[in-house]
């Protein structure tokens, strides 16, 4: 059994952001620019978070919030439609740059600002990683109360929930349902 490649630095920024907002901690949204530039800081990505300002944590949010739509679209077609609005949003057009492995491909050019870099490079992660494992593995939680994104890396591509605190939660709550209705007291 192989292991599961590790995810590029960009893409563990985006998820960085988009966890930054949970319903199962206390507060709820913990985004700061703090925690931005830590996080990128630890990927190797500190110029994209360093010019950060407290200023503009209200665009970041927004951006947060609509990256988070891509994940809770309907179907894969509607993820990819919606990360393409968010795509074209953040970016002021495209260049041709040379990938890693000396390939030419097509980079967002980020709009001016601070938030423009940032936003352009968590995008473009998100981008090429429904480019290479397709948009039906973005998803939502499936656990009661939350709704986390999630990007489903299981061979099987069969994850449900955004950890494994609320796969703990949705089994003992189905648990519990079954116990009630088949347990003493209830036969028909």
């Amino acid at each position: 059994m192989s292991a599961v490649p590790p995810l590029e630095p960009a893409l563990r920024l985006a998820v960085a952001l988009l966890h930054s907002y949970w319903v199962l901690q206390d507060p709820v949204d913990q985004l700061s620019v703090a925690r931005l530039r830590a996080a990128a800081r630890e990927l190797g990505l500190a110029e994209v978070a360093e010019p950060l300002g407290e200023a503009d944590l209200p665009r970041l949010r927004e951006l947060r919030d609509r990256l988070h739509g891509v994940f809770a679209a309907p179907d894969p077609a509607a993820r990819v439609a919606t990360l393409n609005e968010v795509l074209a949003e953040v970016s002021a057009g495209t260049a041709v740059e040379p990938g890693p492995d000396g390939t030419l491909r097509l980079t967002p050019l980020p709009r001016p600002g601070p938030v423009g870099p940032f936003a352009a490079l968590v995008t473009g992660a998100l981008a090429r990683a429904a480019a290479t494992g397709g948009a039906e593995r973005f998803g939502v939680c499936a656990a009661e109360g939350c709704d986390a994104p999630y990007l489903d890396r299981t061979r099987a591509g069969r994850q449900r929930y955004c950890c494994e605190l609320c796969n703990n939660r949705a089994a003992a709550a189905a648990y519990r349902g079954r116990s009630r209705r088949g347990g003493p007291g209830n036969a028909a």
